[in-house]
């Protein structure tokens, strides 16, 4: 399968970027993902395209977590179509007729709706979506954002390292017609790096 991935939110703004100084010196670790918010107030969080989902549910530290796998994804910096997993952290809620066969997840299918969900509790951050994407496969639910781990996901106490990391914006595209009608846009500010300032079109 070789696919190209899709924003999670139809109308995104960037809010923090992938490994960015700026947030690493404000906040004193490492920020693995890239956080957003819609422009619009619609909450509702998407698949990027066809994938399996591997696990979802309450984690102690990410909170409301949903992990899917996405087979053949374009990496639009390298150019090449891999395996990667696509961790969705802090939603306020999750679907619970996410399919769960072998790549019956679609685009179009409902993730849940984004919040600010962690540390042990529902409401921990401001609302926003987090997403992180690995290419370690047979460690799906690793991640070097934590020290410790979770029910769902495993920090670096357990192993996590983030050799095969990548910013979810290296395989992400917005699609701008119908039905997805999607925008793209950054906060603008120093936790944006300047290669986030735009990504490539579906």
């Amino acid at each position: 399968m070789a696919q190209k991935l899709i924003l999670p939110l139809n109308n995104t703004k960037l809010t923090a970027s992938y490994k960015n100084t700026a947030y690493r010196e404000k906040y004193g670790f490492t920020h693995y993902g890239i956080d957003q918010v819609s422009t619009t107030g619609n909450i509702t969080i998407y698949a990027s395209g066809t994938g399996t989902l591997i696990a979802e549910g309450w984690d102690e530290l990410a909170g409301n977590v949903v992990v899917i796998k996405y087979p053949g994804a374009y990496h639009h910096t390298t150019g090449k179509y891999e395996d990667v997993i696509f961790c969705y952290y802090h939603l306020a809620s999750i679907n619970a007729n996410i399919p769960t066969g072998t790549n019956q997840i679609t685009k179009d299918t409902v993730l849940g709706q984004y919040g600010g969900s962690g540390m042990g509790s529902q409401n921990y951050w401001a609302a926003h979506l987090h997403v992180e994407a690995d290419t370690d496969t047979a460690y799906p639910c690793y991640s070097p954002t934590f020290s410790g781990s979770g029910t769902i996901i495993k920090g670096t106490n357990a192993g996590a390292n983030d050799s095969t990391c990548y910013s979810a914006l290296e395989y992400l595209h917005y699609k701008p017609t119908a039905p997805d009608n999607q925008t793209y846009t950054t906060a603008g500010d120093v936790y944006i790096n300047s290669g986030d300032k735009s990504i490539p079109k579906f």
